[in-house]
């Protein structure tokens, strides 16, 4: 889904976390978002690739997380 999606159904209270995913083997951060609503998890895609975007730093990450409206504090880092 991309980032404009995200920030409506964030708008709406359709979303309930944010995770960014560390997968093995690559050199960078995905951003997981999980709905209570729909009952589907989703990453951040890229506009150009409709592909998960890959962040090369945690801020960039941070970042997008917060663009869509989940404060810093409440976005968990994991390992896949």
């Amino acid at each position: 889904m991309l980032l404009r999606e995200f920030k409506e159904h964030f708008g709406r209270g359709d979303l309930k976390a944010a995770i960014g995913v560390i997968p093995p083997g690559t050199n960078g951060y995905y951003l997981l978002v999980k709905s209570h609503k729909w009952g589907v998890n989703s990453f951040l895609e890229s506009d150009r690739k409709m592909q998960p975007r890959v962040f090369k730093s945690q801020q960039a990450l941070l970042n997008a997380a917060k663009a869509i409206g989940f404060p810093y504090q409440e976005i968990d880092i994991q390992h896949l």
